[in-house]
This record gives structure tokens, C-alpha cells and sequence, in this order.
């Protein structure tokens, strides 16, 4: 068979004897050597050129092979062959890496907030609201709290996180008495309101030791 593109040569060099038809076995005609030397080249132009149909393999078993006029069109009619090469090989690695974007890594958003940064919000943001009537609270867990309490306890911040501040929405309607614990600042007429009955709005902010919180007065 006529090897008239690259991927017709084969890697055993007794076995080309052609390029195109043009014969260079053995004792072929001095004309058929710069014959054939000319065909080479326009075997090697068409290939660079993307127009061969010809595939550059990447990866093992072909898995990475793109073809030249395939990047050349998805690159544009200026594509050179060094950013074909650039182009076919970012292919293959992130073929091997086999990454989803949204799932693997986070697609790319201007909007999206930073946490190094000074930040201006457009809309509103929230946070979720924790049920917890035991009376002790998890910084960890979020900022905002409710709590309904059924027996008396002590107001108690855990996992303190300087720089950390919220509110707990605290429903003592049924008038259990209230302590606090050594690290939650509060005072004695603070604490004397909220152990009666009535529901109340704590505010308070950590300084990664202890919480210091206000109290607000009663809205039942």
C-alpha cells in the first residue's frame, strides 16, 4: 500500500520502500531519492498544517490523541504548531487528572466571597438558626441560636472562637432560674432578668476566652 501520510510509515525501516509510490528499495533510481525527499516534506507540512487527518497520540493506549486540524479549528486558523502541542497536551492532563468542575473543584465566580479580603455584600446574607435548650451553645455549630429550655440550667458558650459574636433567641416563658457559667459574662441583673419568665434576645460576642453578653427586656 502507498504510505502517503505519516502514519503510514511504519517503524521498521526495511519495510518503507515507498513514499507516495515513488520508489526508493534498493536500487531504485537516483530521480526517486529528491523525489521522495520532496514528498516527505509535504508529508511533514500537511501534518503540521493539520491537514493529513493524521493524530497526534498523547497518552497510552490512544486515549490522548487529538488531531491536528481539530486543534487548529478549535484554536483558530492562526494556531501554530507550538500551541497545537500546548493545546493537545493540557488536553491529555486533564484527561489524566479527570477533575469535574463543581464537584472536584469550585467553578470560577467573580462574585464569590474571599475571606482575606475587605467584602461588600449587594443582597442579604443569613445564617441558620440552631435549635439548642439546653442553655449551652456551640460556637461551632453557627452563630445564631434558639432556645426553649424545660428545667433550669446555665448559660454556657463552648468551642469560644475570637471575634465570634451572635444572639440566642431565649424562650423562658416558664420562669426556670438561670446561672452562668465562668465564662460567660454577664450580669447579676442580666442574669436575674432572664430567669424569669418571658422571652428574651442575648446578644454576645467572643473574644476567644469568654462570651460577654447583653440582655435585652422582656417581649412576652
Amino acid at each position: 500500500m502507498a504510505k502517503t501520510k505519516i502514519s503510514e510509515y511504519d517503524s521498521t525501516a526495511s519495510v518503507n520502500t515507498d513514499i507516495d509510490s515513488i520508489n526508493i528499495d534498493e536500487g531504485c533510481a537516483p530521480s526517486g531519492i529528491n523525489n521522495a525527499i520532496r514528498e516527505l516534506m509535504a508529508h511533514l507540512k500537511d501534518f503540521q498544517a493539520g491537514l493529513s487527518g493524521d493524530t497526534l497520540p498523547l497518552a497510552s493506549g490512544g486515549t490522548g490523541a487529538t488531531t491536528a486540524s481539530g486543534a487548529r479549528t478549535a484554536l483558530g486558523a492562526g494556531a501554530t504548531g507550538a500551541t497545537l502541542f500546548q493545546t493537545a497536551t493540557t488536553a491529555a492532563a486533564q484527561q489524566a487528572i479527570d477533575v469535574e468542575v463543581g464537584v472536584d473543584v469550585q467553578a470560577y465566580d467573580a462574585d464569590t466571597a474571599k475571606t482575606d479580603v475587605a467584602q461588600t455584600f449587594t443582597i442579604s446574607q443569613r445564617g441558620t438558626v440552631t435549635t439548642d435548650n439546653d442553655l449551652s451553645f456551640d460556637q461551632n455549630a453557627t452563630n445564631n441560636f434558639s432556645c426553649t429550655p424545660s428545667a433550669g440550667g446555665t448559660l454556657t458558650f463552648t468551642n469560644h472562637t475570637a471575634g465570634q459574636s451572635g444572639y440566642v433567641l431565649l424562650d423562658n416563658s416558664s420562669g426556670y432560674a438561670i446561672t452562668a457559667a465562668a465564662t460567660t459574662k454577664i450580669t447579676a441583673t442580666d442574669l436575674t432578668t432572664i430567669s424569669t419568665a418571658g422571652v428574651y434576645l442575648i446578644s454576645y460576642f467572643d473574644n476567644g476566652t469568654n462570651a460577654y453578653c447583653t440582655v435585652s427586656a422582656s417581649y412576652a
